[in-house]
């Protein structure tokens, strides 16, 4: 499936994306910061040579000896050995001292003492009594110069100071300042590495170990399997909020008249879902197949709690729609009732045949007549009783079906004389009415098999003035103990082996359901009542 879903060419590892971008981040970062700290850092340095070499100037111009020399013109190895002094103190790397003439006193190259300045348009600007800078090429190279006037005792120029430092030296000094900077670029990259690997990590860790395109093949998958299941599901948390919902929980939301919710939606408790997770919500245990109804529909449900970290979190549920299942179902038991039906009224129609024909066999002619007669008389006026007090004919069919297969096996049906039903309309509440008498008959049957005098009592009436119907149905069996009786109602329950157990939890929900009335009552060795009453049954209008 995955290669159908993501048939693409496999790309770069999430943990690899992620080192690989925050590196790459933290690269042009730094190249950018170093690009401007470097702009920072060269015009500093710039800066600190220019207010270097203009102090050295200005101290040199003050110094008593440059000034006796300039005035006397006089060449001496007194101003050669201070401006060596003063290059080799203040790190610079010329000073030279002019005369007017721009003739040099002093110079670190001592060869060209006494010849004039090397750029004497440059120094020329200084003879006006004021100082500038400027970047020219002298006999050391290119370097930044500052020329700054001497003045004698009465304020006349007498000369001018150069001091100043070659490129190649700013520049030395320059990468000395860098080499921190790029130290500084190396650790960022190592920690952005580090950074980057560590997150990489926790990332993969959290993800459980998924790729990007894992965690969304997945979920696909994850959806298509939701979607492809016959059963309704949905997730909340523990505050109501849709987690999930899946295709077939819509279709059933739809078919009770419901808009399905969607994610992140809340079901609160006046929603119409709501009473399908409150047991859980409120117990925080599970519930199986249980039987519940939503506007009409009969649902079976699961309902399961989530938790996380042993913290309660929310629900799961999973529900079906029992109605076509249903049907199916009350048709093959239909089917198998009337089977039933039939093979009991063969077998007690041979039993007859069987009498009358040994009767012939004896000649007794007369008496052949008079069992006949007896047998039609009898089978009349079962049918008949049964019929005047029931007028609904789907009623009259199952109870006729019941009392025959009762009689195959020798157990006493007795339908009391106080009942009384009018034809009812043959709508679901007329078949939740024969579900209920079903299971309560058959129980019934169960609980007096055996026993020699075993008798089933039922009452059936109804009252118009409510249009309430009411089963009363009675056996003098075996009763039931009252661990049975706490138990008996819940779905799966029985006292009779496997794959049993849903009748009386059916019976229970459609009375919930129609708001009705269940009574049980019940004594060991004496026998169990059950008394029920179904409102809003209505009659069949007479037309």
């Amino acid at each position: 499936m995955k290669n159908i879903l993501f048939n693409k060419r496999r790309k770069l590892s999430l943990q690899v994306t992620i080192i690989a971008v925050v590196c790459l981040s933290v690269t042009v970062s730094l190249i950018v910061s170093s690009f401007l700290i470097r702009n920072y850092v060269i015009n500093r340095e710039y800066d600190r040579a220019k207010d270097k070499i203009s102090s050295v100037a200005w101290m040199v111009a003050k110094e008593q000896i440059v000034i006796e020399t300039l005035t006397t013109l006089e060449q001496s190895q007194t101003v050669q050995n201070y401006t060596d002094d003063m290059q080799n103190l203040a790190k610079v790397d010329f000073v030279v001292v002019l005369d007017n003439n721009l003739t040099r006193y002093s110079h670190p190259n001592k060869s060209i003492i006494g010849q004039p300045f090397s750029n004497i348009s440059d120094a020329k600007k200084s003879l006006n009594g004021t100082s500038h800078f400027s970047v020219q090429k002298g006999v050391l190279g290119n370097g930044l110069r500052f020329f700054t006037p001497v003045f004698d005792d009465n304020g006349k120029q007498i000369g001018i100071i150069c001091v100043g430092l070659t490129l190649e030296t700013i520049n030395q000094e320059i990468f000395k300042a860098q080499k921190t900077l790029l130290v500084g670029i190396g650790l960022g990259s190592i920690v952005g590495l580090c950074g980057a690997i560590i997150l990489a990590r926790n990332l993969k860790r959290i993800l459980l170990g998924l790729e990007p395109y894992e965690i969304a093949t997945n979920m696909e998958e994850k959806q298509i399997i939701e979607d492809a299941v016959s059963d309704g599901i949905i997730a909340l948390t523990a505050d109501g909020t849709i987690l999930m919902i899946n295709r077939e929980a819509k279709r059933i939301l739809e078919k009770v008249a419901l808009n399905p919710p969607l994610l992140d939606d809340k079901i609160t408790e006046t929603h119409l879902l709501f009473p399908l997770f409150k047991n859980v919500f409120d117990s925080q245990k599970k519930v199986t197949d249980e039987v519940v109804y939503l506007n009409g529909l009969e649902l079976v449900t699961s309902v399961a709690p989530i938790f996380v970290s042993q913290q309660f979190y929310g629900i799961v549920a999973t529900f079906r729609d029992q109605s076509e299942m249903k049907q199916l179902i009350e048709e093959l038991s239909g089917t198998g009732q009337y089977i039933d039906a039939l093979r009991a009224q063969t077998h007690g129609f041979m039993n007859r045949m069987h009498v009358i024909l040994g009767l012939i066999e004896l000649g007794k002619y007369d008496d052949v007549r008079t069992f006949i007669t007896s047998l039609n008389a009898l089978h009349l006026k079962e049918i008949g009783f049964i019929s005047e007090k029931i007028k609904t004919p789907a009623l009259t069919g199952f109870l006729l079906g019941k009392f025959n297969e009762a009689s195959e096996q020798e157990i006493l049906f007795i339908l009391e004389e106080t009942s009384e039903i009018p034809e009812l309309e043959g709508n679901e509440k007329l078949q939740n009415i024969l579900r209920i008498l079903g299971n309560l008959l058959d129980n019934a049957k169960d609980a007096v098999s055996g026993k020699i005098d075993g008798q089933v009592r039922i009452s059936l009436n109804y009252e118009e003035d409510g249009q309430i119907f009411i089963i009363q149905v009675s056996d003098n069996g075996s009763g039931i103990s009252d661990s049975v009786k706490e138990e008996m109602f819940k779905r799966g329950f029985s006292t009779k082996g496997n794959h049993r157990g849903f009748g009386l939890n059916l019976v229970q929900n459609i009375v919930k359901n129609q708001k009705g009335i269940l009574e049980v009552h019940s004594q060991k060795e004496i026998g169990t009542d059950f008394y029920i009453e179904l409102p809003d049954v209505k009659k069949k209008e007479i037309t």
